[in-house]
């Protein structure tokens, strides 16, 4: 249990971090930042930077209109959606290379004779089918670029010029 001399001994550690960190929120993202703190028991609040600034700040946002007081605003649900959706593209990344990687043993040991085809489920068979398909495009790609003429430049004829 605290005493009240506790918490009026931490109040002013709190109030100096959240102003810290007002300070910084304001430079990082170059945006106005006003605290007005209301303490219970106190009379008059707390005001970060001054009470002449806040009043600047609180006035230009109440004279915004409801458009403009949003318009910058992302809402959270949409932040954690990307942030959400960015993590699982991340996680899936490493996946995919493992479950390629896994195609590509069990091709080696299919090939090798290690494992029978027999021996494979119909997703493993799937898979492999689609490494094939994936190599197969990979050759004809190939061998259309090896049969396309190669283009080496010549040197252009000194009779040309004369001509």
């Amino acid at each position: 249990m605290t005493s009240n001399s506790d918490e009026s001994q931490r109040k002013p550690i709190r109030i100096t971090s959240l102003s810290k960190q007002a300070s910084d929120l304001s430079t990082l993202c170059d945006i106005p930042i006003a605290l007005i703190i209301f303490s219970p028991g106190e009379i008059s609040p707390t005001i970060w930077p001054n009470e002449d600034a806040a009043k600047v700040i609180v006035t230009r946002y109440l004279s915004n209109t409801e458009t403009e007081k949003f318009k910058k605003s992302i809402k959270l649900e949409t932040y954690l959606s990307s942030k959400l959706e960015e993590k699982e593209n991340n996680i899936r990344k490493p996946e995919k290379r493992n479950k390629e990687k896994k195609i590509e043993i069990t091709f080696n040991r299919l090939y090798e004779g290690k494992v029978n085809i027999f021996d494979l489920d119909a997703t493993e068979i799937s898979e492999l089918l689609n490494l094939s398909a994936l190599a197969q495009d990979k050759l004809e790609e190939r061998k259309k670029q090896l049969e396309q003429p190669s283009h080496t430049s010549q040197p252009p004829s000194l009779l040309s010029h004369f001509e």
